[in-house]
């Protein structure tokens, strides 16, 4: 019998076709009479017959277009056999500071190392690296050999991704020299960064496939990468002026890069400067005229002389980013620029939030003046200089404010531990005796900025003596989580008898806070 649908020949007798398994019947589906094949009407009654003829169950069609049996059956594979590629995610256009960092020398280390010593010196290398930049939130795209290629703003975009990438790569730096000291070989590496527009999206076939920037910037990273010398991180005139003030810096001049027609201007960066913020920054540039604020100002300023009167003060000021929380502190302090008072200010930051007591160890290191270029020995001996001063016995002392700063402690100091009084009460008592005690007969004002969960911290430590919960500042339960963005706390010790400081808190005989220290609460 001759099939209508392929054209195959089937022996006589068959009902199905054996090539494409289509009815070799034409039977009328309303009155049952057998009709030729040809026939598209039933020759008795008049029916359609190509209505009734159902597809073959060897092709048919889906919504996702025809399947024929070949393909049904493939699709009948455990997925485990043939994993599915997931669809790849839109392109995004983005900008991005992208660092490179490229281990200098690896191929004259590759000759002299075996492989498996290599492979753990460079297992090293990464790590160390890994660790500084995840500290500062930026994301590993690729690890090339020796090398790295990483992106500060993607996944995850900060306002800051700049100022993030070069502490990254002033970082490493410093990480590398503590790895040289347990390794045979030391490394050098050189580090490039620059910021620009990228598009990113998933690229590759098959397996193999990665999340890229594509664009000029981690070309650009990788050739400044190539211009610096060992042990130096250079970065374009794009990412010098994102952070202009905030770093120290070298011009290099114009250099010639390979594959752009005109030269490019390159910078060293030395390291980080003494401003810690764009405020700061903007300040020294000068600053327009504060508009609208003239109701906060005036109780900041009542509120301050109410802490001259020994009324002890805490304001603690909120509001989004932007909305000039820190001008406010920077015009109250130009107020009180001909008065004669102690200013403590303790800065908090997010790149410190593990870093326990950070607001009081920076605090510290500036009032005793510290510099990145002194030695440990240096810094030691400008601290037992400050104790001194102050009459605080050296070997009770050092051993406890050593450790905060990461200071070594010579041999002829005990260790803390040994002393029978408990490191933390010794820790309060250094506290109520240090200079804020020596300006307990003239007002004195405290600033605590930040962040909320540095805020948190640094006021629950107990290292700036009695005043050690929040409670003991005047602060309601909450009001550190209440704090949003930057937190201002203005404290006044009042004017008490120099030879009997009264301090802080519930020593002071209130265990509310409010009772004595009086709560205001500025929101913008």
């Amino acid at each position: 019998m001759h099939c209508a649908s392929c054209g195959f020949e089937n022996p006589a007798g068959l009902k199905f076709c054996g090539e494409c398994g289509r009815s070799l019947t034409n039977r009328c589906p309303s009155c049952g009479v057998e009709n030729p094949l040809p026939f598209k009407f039933c020759g008795e009654c008049g029916t359609a017959l190509h209505a009734a003829k159902t597809p073959a169950p060897a092709k048919r069609n889906t919504r996702q277009g025809r399947i024929t049996a070949r393909q049904v059956t493939r699709s009948a594979v455990p997925t485990m056999l043939t994993p599915s590629l997931s669809a790849a995610p839109d392109a995004e256009r983005r900008q991005l500071t992208v660092l490179f960092c490229d281990l200098v020398g690896s191929t004259a280390l590759s000759a002299q190392l075996d492989p498996e010593e290599l492979h753990d010196v460079v297992r090293a290398y990464q790590e160390t690296c890994t660790d500084v930049i995840r500290r500062y939130e930026g994301h590993i795209a690729q690890h090339l050999g020796d090398g790295l290629l990483v992106y500060f703003g993607y996944p995850v975009a900060h306002e800051d991704d700049a100022r993030r990438a070069l502490y990254a790569g002033l970082g490493i730096l410093a990480a590398l020299q503590e790895l040289n000291k347990r390794v045979s070989h030391p490394l050098q590496v050189r580090i490039g960064i620059h910021t620009g527009q990228v598009v990113v999206g998933e690229i590759g076939s098959g397996a193999k496939r990665e999340v890229l920037a594509i664009g000029e910037t981690p070309n650009l990273a990788a050739r400044l990468q190539g211009l610096a010398k060992p042990d130096t991180v250079v970065s374009s005139a794009a990412t010098q002026r994102l952070v202009q003030g905030l770093f120290d810096w070298r011009e290099l001049g114009l250099q010639e890069v390979k594959g752009l027609a005109a030269p490019l201007t390159v910078y060293q960066v030395l390291g980080a400067s003494a401003l810690q913020s764009r405020f700061e920054v903007a300040v020294r540039t000068g600053l327009t005229p504060l508009v609208g604020r003239a109701q906060e100002v005036g109780l900041l300023v009542n509120l301050w002389e109410q802490a001259k009167a020994g009324e002890g003060q805490v304001v603690l000021l909120s509001g989004e980013p932007g909305v000039g929380k820190s001008r406010l502190l920077q015009v109250l302090t130009e107020r009180l620029a001909d008065e004669i008072y102690a200013h403590v200010e303790c800065r908090c930051s997010p790149f410190y939030q593990n870093t326990a007591l950070y607001p009081i160890i920076e605090y510290v290191q500036r009032l005793l003046r510290f510099t990145k270029d002194d030695t440990p020995q240096a810094k030691l001996n400008k601290l037992e200089s400050a104790l001194e001063s102050y009459g605080f016995v050296l070997l009770e002392v050092v051993p406890l404010l050593a450790p905060l700063l990461s200071l070594p402690l010579p041999a002829h100091y005990p260790p803390p531990a040994s002393y029978p009084e408990s490191t933390e009460t010794k820790a309060k008592n250094l506290g109520s005796a240090g200079p804020l005690d020596r300006t307990a007969s003239r007002a004195a004002a405290g600033v605590l900025g930040g962040r909320r969960f540095a805020l948190g911290r640094s006021l629950h430590t107990g290292v700036s003596g009695p005043a050690h919960r929040p409670a003991a500042y005047g602060l309601p339960a909450g009001a550190v989580d209440r704090a949003a963005g930057v937190s201002l706390a203005l404290a006044g010790v009042g004017l008490s008898d120099p030879a009997h400081p009264a301090p802080l808190g519930p020593q002071a005989g209130c265990s509310d806070g409010a009772a004595r220290h009086g709560w205001q609460e500025l929101t913008s």
